[in-house]
């Protein structure tokens, strides 16, 4: 059963780093990621490390040098397995497949699963808050949310730095590692399960009918973008912090709503024809 996050706590509640080091009280103890992992450290310091956050300033590391070395790890574990796997896929299907299960929100539903961000040591409040909304927008989307979601990134992160550091402590196995960490990266998405970017489908899916696909940028001024499929109305998407999640929200909007359009269009591929012959008159006038 996946640990659900607390409700943040409010600004200014969250204890110093140094004040939670010392206090047995103040963080789970990090025994409990060896029980998640199933795996038991011979060098506890590089749990500790894979565990601290920069903003623990007076600490002399952070888990970034482990979460460097965990992304390259985990990279090549996963191109492993699918080499093997998917003996007739080739590079290209085989890159994209990769990208979607070592991506963030890949990595940061990992981390919420299993609870590994319960033992993070950090000193920023507002973290919480980002884990706590993310849990609660991911419930919209069990899979996979293609970009229309925000991810807090250090979800990923600790992912990643757990991989390096169990990676160093275990001689830089990966045999081991892949042991270890298989089962907590289920379910995998495969060939089956792997979706297009809205935006990539949208443009795909309106050239094959050779539909014209125009976008309405609000964004600076509202926080939305609008999509239209032969100047109708396809579908809007709104998110005022992020305009790449606002552009993916309207493209998903849109390919909802295109079988809609395409009622309303009589002969995508005869407006196809005549608009080519009037931009090669247009041409021919204008040079």
């Amino acid at each position: 059963m996946e640990p659900h996050p607390q409700k943040p706590r409010g600004e200014g509640e969250t204890e110093s780093c140094d004040e939670s080091y010392e206090s047995a009280e103040s963080f789970p103890s990090l025994e409990g990621v060896e029980e998640i992992l199933g795996y038991s450290f011979t060098n506890k310091r590089l749990l500790e490390e894979a565990y601290t956050h920069a903003s623990c300033q007076k600490k002399q590391f952070s888990y970034e040098r482990l979460e460097f070395m965990g992304d390259s790890v985990l990279s090549l574990l996963i191109t492993k397995e699918q080499f093997f796997l998917y003996p007739d896929l080739q590079p290209g299907p085989l890159t994209r497949l990769r990208s979607a299960n070592v991506d963030k929100e890949k990595l940061a539903r990992v981390a919420l699963k299993h609870g590994l961000h319960r033992f993070l040591r950090h000193k920023k409040p507002k973290i919480e808050q980002q884990i706590y909304e993310f849990a609660e927008a991911i419930k919209e989307y069990p899979l996979h949310s293609n970009g229309q979601i925000e991810v807090p990134k250090v979800l990923a992160d600790v992912v990643e730095s757990t991989i390096g550091a169990v990676f160093v402590d275990c001689n830089c196995s990966v045999d081991t590692v892949w042991k270890v960490f298989k089962g907590l990266l289920e379910p995998m998405i495969v060939p089956e399960t792997l979706k297009v970017h809205p935006v990539t489908e949208l443009n795909e899916r309106c050239q094959k009918r050779g539909l014209k696909l125009e976008f309405k940028d609000s964004w600076q001024r509202r926080g939305d973008i609008d999509f239209y499929i032969e100047d109708y109305f396809a579908g809007r998407g709104e998110y005022p912090l992020r305009k790449d999640i606002a552009l993916n929200r309207a493209a998903k909007a849109a390919l909802n709503n295109i079988d809609r359009i395409l009622k309303n269009v009589e002969n995508p591929t005869l407006m196809m024809k005549l608009r080519s012959r009037w931009r090669k008159v247009l041409k021919f006038v204008y040079g």
